[in-house]
């Protein structure tokens, strides 16, 4: 009987949880006979043929790590479909069985080039962002609003004492679900994001309503690419005649340990990607929709907008008047 070969790689940005993942593909596959390859740095890695075997020696003690042992990369050069060919022409030349991969929006449109030329996939979803529509919760996503929470937290505290405002970006991309949880979990006055968006002027007023109206001076968290936060909070100075700061997150949303959801999380969507690979059912993407489901590809990428707009409509109920 031949010996099954699978291989998995991480790509794109990378998120807490993705050595979770490799720890336990690995594990599993020792317990069944089946040789796990790693791809170094995504799909440039594996255009470049960049493979490591990987033993249960190598992936030991390595799930609470941040980032990811393969490491990742943004590869443009996948668009192509000479690119494309030559990565599923590798993927036959070594008899890979099924390639699992761990990533966000675009990891899974080049997962779906591959299987378009004969690749045998499994996808996982794996972003801090929370932007796959398809499925309730990324990978990631947790360990990032509880990190960005504690950054929040720790400025608004120093703000109070100051009577300052403040305006906090956090990261998202196209997507609002860290501004929103984050404006949730620390009781902020005022949110920008995607999803509802808000002009100049509107952000102002409603610093000025809570002004007025909470006795307070505001903070502000503001979903990336809505705002320049620095000319906000210049502008806000000027027009409410209190002092207002600004203050970016930034990459600390990406590091550090995965907390206990995103590790439980990693470890049932690792299970299921080898019970679709032992069942030879490819093409896949894992979701979590309070409990692990799988799609096709297409479809997960096709899927409607899934943005909690209760829970928005529950923080304006909480900080604005109708």
């Amino acid at each position: 009987m031949k010996e099954k070969k699978i291989a998995i790689l991480t790509s794109g940005g990378d998120c807490q949880g993705m050595n979770a993942v490799i720890n336990i593909i690995v594990r599993i596959a020792s317990l069944r006979n089946i040789k796990v390859f790693g791809i170094m740095h995504g799909y440039k890695g594996l255009y470049e043929d960049n493979f490591i075997q990987l033993s249960n020696e190598m992936v030991e003690n390595i799930s609470s790590l941040g980032g990811t042992i393969l490491k990742t990369s943004r590869f443009l050069e996948f668009k192509k479909d000479s690119v494309v060919k030559k990565c599923v022409k590798i993927l036959q030349q070594r008899e890979i069985d099924a390639l699992i991969i761990v990533g966000g929006d675009g990891s899974f449109k080049g997962a779906k080039e591959l299987s378009k030329n004969g690749a045998n996939v499994i996808c996982i979803p794996a972003t801090i962002d929370n932007d796959l529509r398809y499925t309730s919760r990324c990978l990631g996503f947790d360990t990032a609003v509880n990190n960005a929470c504690k950054y929040i937290e720790n400025v608004e505290q120093t703000m109070e004492a100051l009577d300052r405002g403040v305006v906090i970006e956090v990261m998202g991309r196209y997507c609002g679900d860290i501004a929103l949880y984050c404006a949730v979990s620390t009781a902020c006055d005022i949110i920008a994001l995607p999803e509802n968006p808000i002009n100049e002027e509107e952000l102002i007023d409603r610093v000025k309503y809570c002004i007025k109206e909470k006795k307070k001076i505001p903070v502000v968290v503001v979903a990336e690419k809505m705002f320049d936060v620095k000319e906000i909070a210049q502008t806000l100075t000027k027009e409410t005649g209190y002092e207002f700061k600004y203050s970016v997150v930034g990459y600390i949303q990406r590091g550090g340990s995965p907390s206990v959801q995103d590790k439980s999380l990693a470890m049932q969507f690792a299970v299921r990607a080898m019970e679709l690979i032992e069942d030879k059912n490819y093409n896949r993407a894992l979701g979590f929709n309070n409990k692990i489901f799988d799609v096709d590809l297409e479809s997960a990428l096709k899927s409607e907008y899934n943005f909690n707009y209760e829970l928005l409509n529950l923080f304006y109920l909480l900080n604005y008047k109708k």
